[in-house]
């Protein structure tokens, strides 16, 4: 089965993601429903097999997590080989995880997916976007709440070598687009003229239209 066309986020859509503006350049693969399961369409079954938890690993499930970091690897090759350009011209980073690396529950799912569609390339591949301090991922929260973009910007760093011109930030489901926009905001704080671009192997559609409207 071809991977899925890497699609937009444009005013069809982008009222579903609180803090995306029109100036934010974000593109994504799949629809991810909030709260339907595996079988509710191949976003859902994606998502859910990528955010299986590390702590699984050696498991008999696990391998779902690896199937899909695989799946998600190809997919974001198959959409930088038709834009070879970036290879060379723009670094290429994964969002960080909400756990530092010292955390017994540390993820590198994106940096992995990152790696391997960029294998052999020679592009710019790297954490350009590290954080201080571990936090509980908003969809293992009892209470629901999701990080702001300010709450974020005050334990993300930059790594010590400039990124290229042009960065694509990578990640896994974009919701409200706290982190995006949080990332992006350090980037260009240090580096004005830098074009920020957001990949998202899915994007969130709320099954309740006001779901995010507490943690907001």
């Amino acid at each position: 089965m071809p991977p899925p066309p890497l699609l937009k986020i444009d005013e069809s859509n982008r009222s579903a993601h609180y803090y995306i503006e029109e100036a934010h350049e974000c593109f994504f693969f799949h629809e991810y429903t909030a709260r339907k399961g595996y079988g509710h369409s191949a976003g859902n079954q994606l998502v859910i097999n990528l955010k299986k938890s590390v702590l699984l690993k050696g498991q008999p499930q696990y391998r779902h997590k690896v199937q899909a970091i695989g799946e998600c690897a190809s997919m974001l090759r198959t959409a930088f080989d038709k834009a070879a350009w970036l290879y060379k011209e723009a670094t290429i980073a994964p969002l960080p995880p909400s756990k530092v690396p010292t955390h017994p529950e540390y993820d590198d799912r994106m940096a992995q997916i990152v790696r391997r569609a960029c294998d052999a390339r020679g592009a710019d591949v790297r954490q350009l976007v590290m954080q201080a301090q571990s936090y509980e991922a908003s969809h293992t929260r009892a209470d629901g709440l999701r990080m702001k973009p300010h709450d974020l910007e005050a334990i993300y760093t930059l790594h010590a070598d400039p990124p290229r011109d042009t960065v694509i930030l990578i990640d896994d489901v974009l919701t409200t687009g706290a982190h995006f926009v949080a990332a992006r905001n350090v980037i260009r704080a240090q580096y004005p003229e830098a074009r920020v671009i957001g990949m998202f192997i899915a994007r969130r559609v709320p099954s309740n239209p006001f779901e995010d409207f507490e943690a907001l």
